[in-house]
């Protein structure tokens, strides 16, 4: 049994696909369903139900699952153990992110992360489908950190650190009836179109409780998961949203909020397991991040 065979198993396992497997893996579907049907036969026992457009786990299979992470997480410590000896940090860290992370760049980050750990190499995967499936990827350990956006202060097997907060604030198009407003409530909000993001969107999920908490029904005319793209949409009158004040620009009016949402990031990490040392470094690494606090009173990042 090879390692390769392993993580191969958990790409299809975890994404539900031998195609979405490859890309994951980074390598040729062929080379997937290959080292798979290996491991099959080496085994003895069928790891998946292979259906039109759909692969499910079979008990076998599932059964298999946590040791696969186990056998993975011991080679890796086992590396971590040998570099450690020789007084270096190597390994590889799969960093999860959002696809918006407010005023600081994420590039200048893992520039210089890199910069000062030359051993470690960092598989950065930007989320597209929000930060509660990525919170699950790294209670799984799909992922080893994660930056995430959520209310929540603590969450079974995870460990939460905040390292950004901004308020939320309403925008819409300029020549909107409520763009020279200096303030708006939710209450006033129902009767609009609204373009939102995705359900387990963190953002979405404190405007959701925000609306349900003021007894307030509203309808999303469009979701979207690029704020580049909401503010197109924005600006055009095609709709209105409340994003993160740091996601506000010009071409749009922003207002404040009455109610007092926020957008808040953290970062997400494992609290069963014990972390490589190359994503310990990357979490202190991130933790270091300056904090921005931008202020309450106005709907452009100060």
């Amino acid at each position: 049994m090879q390692p390769h065979q392993l993580e191969y198993f958990l790409a299809v396992a975890e994404t539900g696909s031998f195609t979405r497997g490859a890309e994951r893996a980074g390598v040729v579907q062929s080379a997937v369903s290959a080292a798979v049907s290996q491991l099959e036969r080496q085994l003895g026992a069928t790891l998946f139900e292979r259906a039109y457009h759909r692969v499910v786990l079979t008990a076998e299979g599932e059964a298999l699952l946590p040791r696969a992470h186990d056998v993975l997480a011991a080679i890796a410590a086992a590396r971590d153990d040998v570099a450690a000896a020789r007084g270096e940090v190597a390994g590889t860290v799969v960093l999860g992110t959002l696809a918006f992370t407010g005023p600081w760049n994420i590039a200048d980050l893992l520039r210089d992360f890199q910069g000062a750990h030359r051993l470690v190499a960092v598989h950065l995967r930007q989320t597209i489908a929000g930060s509660a499936t990525s919170l699950a990827e790294v209670r799984s350990g799909t992922l080893d950190l994660a930056l995430v956006s959520t209310h929540a202060e603590t969450l079974p097997g995870l460990r939460l650190d905040e390292i950004h907060r901004e308020p939320m604030v309403f925008a819409c198009d300029r020549d909107h009836p409520l763009a020279r407003r200096t303030e708006v409530s939710i209450a006033e909000l129902g009767e609009l179109p609204f373009i939102d993001y995705p359900t387990g969107w963190g953002n979405r999920t404190v405007v959701d409780l925000a609306f349900a908490g003021a007894g307030v029904a509203r309808t999303i005319r469009t979701e979207v998961t690029d704020f580049r793209l909401a503010r197109s949409l924005v600006c055009r009158d095609l709709g209105v949203t409340i994003v993160p004040a740091s996601a506000a620009d010009d071409s749009m009016a922003a207002v404040r909020l009455r109610e007092p949402l926020e957008w808040t990031v953290k970062l997400a990490r494992p609290s069963a397991r014990r972390p490589s040392d190359a994503s310990a470094r990357l979490a202190e690494a991130i933790l270091a991040l300056p904090r921005h606090r931008l202020a309450k009173t106005t709907g452009h990042p100060l």
